[in-house]
């Protein structure tokens, strides 16, 4: 391994890393496709952990194959999943292989899986699902007796099984909980075994959460509510203070596309709004990102919070450097002395549900 984790990494150190990456894949590619399988996956993910961590290649192909599947894979770490995303992008066009980006579901759902002399299918285990601040929360049973000594390596083989039936980005982002319970609990608003549950994990995230991944038209309905902030918050010390209770508007119309994989990136823009005239000058700028962000469908505002004298308003993006460069340009005509803006990679929208939910 070289160099620091790629959070020790400014975004121009991992941009150049991925580069240099992909440069000597090219060079090497006319002889690295003449190789087993096994061989190419060996040696390519060998070079790749001297340039990043957490990242690997896998392949679908068979030896001798001249056009190979390459599959970018974070290993479900959500953490990473900006980093994957980024190395893809800036891929250079190649004569042998083709990319994507995380595993994709199987086509065979239903499926044994052996490990250590244990077999268990995808039709042995039972999958219940409840909604979970936006995702879908799940209770896992088993539909036969397991020997004692096998549970924790079955519930270790039931998680490997729901990347494979769901895929590697639903699994991580859309569900939520897992828990492995001996009973379903009231909650659950139905149950099916894991071979069977891709396509009800499709059904409840759209007609029942609501995520169509449709950009919403017209006016955008909100919700307001005032939120008392508890002292079990960061940087909270007295959670009875006045100045800890906030103003929040919700955009629901905002759910339709909740946790869209091109809209994983939450910018946090806050402006100082210590009078009434301070206050109408922040929701004029901030909306008017909104619209801009909005008529291109490049982002939506999602909710905004008027706190200790500030007001935050949080936006969704997909395109992170362009979104905020269109922030920059609306705040230099304006009179604002103290700005704050931060961003976080946020698939699973956990910003917004902490309000929407």
């Amino acid at each position: 391994m070289t160099g620091e984790a790629p959070q020790a990494l400014s975004p121009a150190e991992l941009a150049q890393r991925i580069d240099d990456f992909w440069l000597k894949f090219q060079k090497g590619e006319a002889g690295l496709v003449r190789q087993p399988v096994r061989e190419q996956v060996e040696n390519i993910n060998e070079v790749l952990e001297e340039y990043l961590e957490g990242l690997a290649l896998e392949m679908s192909a068979d030896d001798g194959d001249q056009q190979v599947e390459l599959i970018a894979t974070a290993h479900g770490s959500t953490e990473t999943f900006p980093l994957l995303l980024d190395f893809v992008k800036r891929a250079p066009p190649l004569k042998h292989y083709s990319l994507t980006a995380f595993r994709a579901r199987t086509e065979s759902p239903d499926f044994p899986m052996r490990m250590d002399n244990f077999e268990l299918a995808t039709s042995d285990v039972l999958i219940g699902h409840v909604a979970d601040e936006g995702q879908v929360g799940i209770e896992v049973m088993f539909a036969r007796e397991l020997p004692s000594d096998m549970q924790d390596h079955a519930r270790n083989m039931t998680f490997i099984m729901l990347d494979h039936v769901l895929g590697e980005y639903d699994f991580a982002v859309k569900v939520g909980f897992v828990d492995f319970v001996d009973a379903f609990s009231d909650e659950v608003a139905g149950s099916t075994t894991l071979d069977k549950f891709g396509a009800v994990l499709d059904e409840f995230w759209t007609n029942e959460l609501g995520h169509t991944g449709l950009f919403p038209s017209g006016e955008h309905r909100w919700s307001v509510m005032t939120v008392v902030f508890g002292n079990d918050e960061e940087g909270d010390e007295e959670g009875d203070q006045e100045g800890d209770k906030a103003i929040v508007a919700v955009n629901q119309s905002a759910n339709a596309i909740a946790a869209r994989p091109d809209l994983g990136h939450a910018i946090e823009l806050r402006l100082p709004v210590d009078d009434h005239a301070a206050l109408e000058r922040a929701r004029e700028v901030q909306d008017q990102i909104a619209t801009h962000l909005e008529l291109q469908h490049a982002g939506i505002l999602s909710h905004t919070v008027v706190r200790n004298g500030r007001r935050l308003a949080n936006y969704y993006v997909g395109d992170l450097p362009a979104a905020l460069g269109v922030i920059d340009t609306s705040l230099r005509g304006a009179s604002f002395t103290d700005v704050e803006l931060s961003n976080a990679f946020d698939p699973s929208w956990s910003k917004y549900f902490n309000f929407a939910g």
